[in-house]
């Protein structure tokens, strides 16, 4: 019968799948040293749902003798709602500052983690000073975001203003508080109880300040401690009406975390919508229903972003004109050189859009009077 079908009528049908994102903005890796007492191979880079499956590893996380990354996981695992997996990376035994061939073991470390998709967020733990401004120089290269704590405001790890991926948290309960009495939950879990509570919510969504965390100890700050934190751009956590919360939320280079990371998927979304545009379709004309096409995958993703709160919606001023969220542009193809269509290059495709940003702090004034108010 498919034989007879055939000299009639022949289909053939093509499956046009559209590529896969693979990239994660809701997920932490963990970087530290190996346990002190391994019950197992640790692999270079793994993932774990649980703190079971650390602590049958051999991660100690609880106790005098805890390992930094079992410590960190479990405040991590200790959030509400709780992270659903934590990745973890180990640097290498005994290792020095650089590998065999005079490289950084930290980024290698870290770039060969690269190799493993669904993790965002880095936390360095149970490293030295050197090595943290390892892992910040690093980031700042990455699509990522990295948390860590710094105990000294007035001489910080890196200068404050110029790393805009890395975020430093307080994680003394006082400043006069010795190092060795901090507890262990602050010491390396501070950055990654904020980051658990945060990309919990979608990017847009969020703001990195007001969380809530359990399993740290807030910091007791008088206002010149807090003024030294706000000039550093440290995160910390203070009590606030029975709540321990966050305050901060911004990376030393003093952009808003949330910011970063609403921009980092903002990017990742158009990338991936107009790359499928052009994979599915056996063709986008270089004409201006082709250009069109381009700019409507440009449109969608900040519709996107519009609705998951990172970019503000269409406003009105007291006149009614319209303060529209974003505005688009691209190219007509008549004012196109035959250059620029022969490279089939499409270039001058832009987008400006507000950021909708987030209120950490409310002022308000009032007055109680006799008086009749009409």
């Amino acid at each position: 019968m498919s034989d007879n079908l055939e000299r009639i009528c022949t289909v053939d049908i093509s499956l046009a799948t559209p590529i896969s994102n693979n990239a994660n903005f809701d997920n932490s890796l963990i970087i530290g040293p190996l346990p002190k007492a391994p019950k197992a191979t640790i692999p270079g880079i793994f993932v774990v749902n649980g703190l079971d499956e650390l602590t049958e590893m051999g991660f100690v996380a609880v106790g005098d003798n805890a390992d930094p990354i079992g410590v960190a996981a479990r405040v991590a695992f200790s959030q509400s709602p709780r992270p659903h997996e934590v990745y973890v990376t180990c640097l290498p035994e005994e290792s020095g500052e650089e590998d065999e061939a005079g490289g950084s073991v930290v980024a290698d470390t870290l770039t060969a983690a690269l190799g493993t998709n669904g993790w965002y967020c880095i936390h360095s733990v149970g490293l030295t000073k050197d090595q943290i401004r390892e892992v910040i120089q690093w980031t700042e290269t990455q699509n990522k975001l990295h948390g860590y704590m710094d105990d000294d405001p007035e001489n910080p790890i890196v200068e404050a203003g110029i790393y805009l991926r890395s975020f430093p948290v307080y994680p003394k309960v006082t400043e006069a508080q010795p190092d060795e009495e901090v507890p262990l939950e602050n010491k390396y879990g501070m950055s990654i109880a904020m980051a658990a509570k945060a990309m919990n919510f979608h990017a847009g969504e969020e703001t990195w300040a007001l969380k809530q965390l359990n399993a740290v100890t807030p910091s007791k700050l008088n206002t010149t401690a807090i003024k030294k934190m706000e000039k550093a751009n440290f995160s910390y956590v203070i009590t606030v009406a029975s709540k321990n919360i966050t305050q901060g939320g911004k990376t030393g280079g003093g952009e808003w975390i949330d910011v970063i990371r609403f921009r980092d998927w903002l990017q990742n979304d158009m990338q991936v919508r107009v790359v499928n545009l052009l994979v599915v379709n056996p063709k986008v004309p270089y004409t201006d229903p082709g250009i069109s096409l381009v700019e409507n995958q440009m449109l969608a993703s900040l519709k996107e972003g519009q609705k998951w709160g990172g970019i503000a919606p269409t406003e009105y001023d007291e006149d009614g004109n319209a303060n529209p969220g974003y505005t688009t542009s691209v190219p007509l193809a008549s004012g196109l050189t035959s250059t620029q269509k022969a490279s089939r290059t499409l270039e001058n495709c832009r987008f400006t859009a507000r950021i909708a940003g987030a209120i950490h702090v409310v002022n308000i004034k009032g007055c109680l009077t006799y008086e009749n108010l009409m």
